[in-house]
C-alpha cells in the first residue's frame, strides 16, 4: 500500500513539474518575442560618447550628473520619440542630415529641449537656426524655438579630459538642467551609431500585445502557485519489518501457554 502512495505521489509531483515547464516555456518565449529582435548594434565606443572613458568620451559628464541624482539614462531612438518634457544631449554626431536635424528642431518646437555640441563650423542644425536670435551665455548659445530651447555650443568642452582640467562647461549645463527641471535626460547615442531595432512584439497590434502581457502574467502566477510547497513535508513512517517465520513462534508460544492452563 504504501508503494502505491509513492507511486501516485511521484505522478502527480510529475504532472506538476510538467505544467511548471510548460508554463516557464510560455513566459520565455513571451520574453523572446519582446526582447528578441531588440539588439544594439554599433558596440564600438565613439569619441564623444556617453560609452567612452578615453580622452574624447564624454562619460564622464554622464557618470558626473548620475551622481548628482539627474535622471540620466542613454537614447538609442531618434530625438523625436523622447519626451517633450525631457532633455536630450547630442554631442558629435556621426551622422546627422538635414532630415534628422528638422526632425529634431520639430521636435524642440512641440516643448522639448535639446543641447547640440559640435566641433564643426556649420551643421544642419546651425543652418536651420540661423532665422533665430540666440542669447549668449558664455561659449554657449541659447535658441528658443517654438515652445522648446537649443542650447549649441562646442563638443570639446564636455570630453573627459577637458572636464577633467576645466569643469566650468559641465557645471553650466548642470546649472542649465536644474533650472529646466525635466522628466528625463538623454544621451542621444542614436547619432553615434547604436541602434535598437522594433521587435516583432512591438509590431504586434495593442490588443494583441495586452493579450500577450496578460498571458505572461498568468503563466508567472501559476508557475508560483504551482512551484511553492504547501505546509510542511509530512515524514513517512516506514513499518516494522517482521521477522522470518513469525508467525510460528507465535502459534507455538501459544501452544505452550495453552498446555500449561491445562495443568
Amino acid at each position: 500500500m504504501i508503494l502505491i502512495v509513492r507511486r501516485e505521489a511521484g505522478v502527480a509531483v510529475l504532472k506538476n513539474n510538467q505544467n511548471v515547464l510548460v508554463l516557464a516555456l510560455l513566459a520565455a518565449f513571451l520574453a523572446m518575442a519582446w526582447f528578441g529582435d531588440t539588439q544594439m548594434q554599433g558596440l564600438q565606443r565613439p569619441d564623444y560618447s556617453s560609452f567612452s572613458t578615453n580622452n574624447y568620451g564624454a562619460s564622464l559628464l554622464f557618470d558626473t550628473l548620475r551622481q548628482m541624482q539627474y535622471p540620466v539614462s542613454q537614447l538609442f531612438r531618434p530625438v523625436s520619440e523622447a519626451g517633450t518634457n525631457d532633455v536630450v544631449l547630442i554631442i558629435q554626431p556621426q551622422r546627422l542630415d538635414f532630415a534628422l536635424a528638422e526632425e529634431a528642431i520639430q521636435w524642440v518646437r512641440q516643448g522639448g529641449r535639446l543641447i547640440f555640441l559640435d566641433n564643426r563650423r556649420f551643421t544642419p542644425i546651425d543652418v536651420l537656426l540661423e532665422h533665430y536670435q540666440p542669447d549668449i551665455m558664455g561659449n554657449f548659445r541659447l535658441y528658443s524655438v517654438g515652445m522648446g530651447e537649443i542650447l549649441v555650443g562646442r563638443a570639446d568642452a564636455v570630453a573627459n579630459q577637458r572636464m577633467m582640467n576645466n569643469p566650468t562647461y559641465g557645471a553650466g549645463i548642470s546649472y542649465l538642467l536644474y533650472a529646466w527641471n525635466p522628466d528625463r535626460i538623454y544621451f542621444a547615442e542614436y547619432y553615434h551609431g547604436f541602434r535598437v531595432r522594433n521587435s516583432a512584439f512591438r509590431q504586434m497590434p495593442l490588443g494583441l500585445q495586452l493579450t500577450a502581457y496578460q498571458l505572461a502574467i498568468v503563466a508567472l502566477a501559476l508557475v508560483w502557485h504551482l512551484g511553492k510547497r504547501f505546509g510542511k513535508p509530512i515524514p513517512l513512517y516506514e513499518e516494522i519489518e517482521r521477522e522470518e517465520h513469525e508467525q510460528i513462534y507465535v502459534l507455538a508460544r501459544l501452544y505452550r501457554w495453552a498446555d500449561k492452563r491445562r495443568k
